[in-house]
């Protein structure tokens, strides 16, 4: 079993390459960088589950899989392809569907759970 929790200190938490080099993502402002760990599968897929972070710095993420996220720490605004912008912290959940265009702006350093699905 798994605890995720925002009044938990996180162990096993190691800097990943950089976003871009990662995911379908454009660096718009600052120099974000991620870290995390992987609890559960992998990040090949299908389904892999963990912890991620990332300093502050705002870029935009073109989703290749489905992700289910929590936030343990910290503050994260993103914007849909729409224009609707939503705030999360501590205990805030939020799913985000394959294929979705998002804008990201890391205002406090973050700290999510996160489930993602990558189907083929």
């Amino acid at each position: 079993m798994h605890t995720y929790k925002s009044t938990k200190t996180e162990t096993g938490i190691e800097a990943w390459p950089p976003l871009t080099e990662t995911f379908d993502i454009k660096i718009l402002k600052g120099e974000p960088a991620q870290s995390g760990r992987v609890d559960y599968g992998s990040l090949e897929g299908p389904i892999v589950g963990g912890v991620w972070g990332c300093t502050e710095g705002v870029f935009e993420f073109n989703y290749t899989a489905d992700e289910l996220a929590t936030v343990l720490e910290g503050e994260v605004r993103i914007t849909d392809a729409s224009g609707n912008t939503e705030s999360y912290g501590p205990g805030d959940s939020f799913h985000i569907a394959k294929g979705e265009k998002t804008v990201w702006e890391v205002v406090r350093p973050l700290r999510k759970c996160f489930i993602i699905y990558i189907s083929g």
